[in-house]
């Protein structure tokens, strides 16, 4: 059981010793260590490696059969469960809040950081300005995280505050708020390799393959609102991209332009 992270001398103190059990096995099957279907070993021997008590491994794995990452079976060794994907409709303008709001998903977000910023070349050509606020968050699913966020916004939405956006949705704070929300916009997908920063906020490995997805929208009155990155787990979620070869050639983005006052 190489694959499993030991719980060191100087960490025993820091977290419930069956937390720490959980964690290193939630690691080991989102790594794909412990893939769907396979054997969870027992608990003498989980008990053996990570030399704790019995009791202690299944309070560890209690919370990783309510957490859906493993199926128990009675009379049978308990194996890894499925992988559930969440799917986000790339069509549709609400938020991945509202999107798995609508499914009775329940997505918790952090926000790690608000503040003032300097836009990046790309963000201020689509603002025409150079500063607005900048907005970092990590969402989450039964504890488990799916996606990191980077939000560029205009300076005018400066009077956000974190308890606004943590385990809320940005579009429907903007609207509450501003009057405000996202009519027409650009989505751009590719897969990019985890970095150190994006493989320890998700929870990877240094170079998993993750799902990026750019965009930039527009509101209602023809405004810039909103520029972000969201890096998503490829094991956790799925893109939706409808398709209508009726339409073919005959779509146009609308080339909105600032409105001046």
């Amino acid at each position: 059981m190489l694959y499993l992270e030991k719980i060191s001398e100087e960490n025993k103190g820091k977290n419930a010793l069956y937390k720490q059990v959980a964690q290193s096995l939630k690691q080991a099957i989102a790594n794909n260590q412990l893939p769907p279907g396979s054997a969870i070993p027992s608990e003498n021997a989980l008990s053996a490696h990570f030399n704790v008590a019995r009791s202690v491994v299944r309070q560890a794995l209690a919370i990783l059969v309510e957490d859906g990452f493993i199926l128990k079976q009675a009379g049978r060794t308990s194996v890894v469960a499925p992988r559930v994907k969440h799917r986000r409709n790339l069509q549709n303008s609400l938020s991945l809040h509202s999107q798995l709001e609508d499914k009775g998903v329940m997505l918790r977000t952090e926000v790690l950081h608000l503040g003032k910023g300097v836009f990046p070349d790309a963000v201020a050509g689509f603002y025409g300005a150079l500063e607005g606020v900048l907005l970092e968050r990590l969402r989450y699913i039964n504890e488990e995280p799916i996606s990191y966020v980077q939000t560029w916004l205009p300076i005018e939405f400066n009077t956000l505050t974190v308890a606004d956006l943590t385990n809320n949705s940005l579009h429907q704070q903007l609207y509450k708020q501003f009057k405000r929300k996202p009519e027409q916009g650009r989505n751009q997908i590719q897969i990019v390799a985890a970095d150190k920063k994006l493989a320890a906020y998700l929870q990877v490995k240094n170079k998993s393959p993750l799902l990026q997805l750019q965009a930039s929208y527009y509101d209602q009155h023809g405004l810039p609102m909103e520029w972000f990155t969201a890096w998503h787990r490829e094991d956790k979620v799925v893109f939706d991209i409808a398709v209508d070869a009726s339409l073919e050639n005959k779509i146009q983005v609308k080339n909105f332009q600032r409105v001046l006052k």
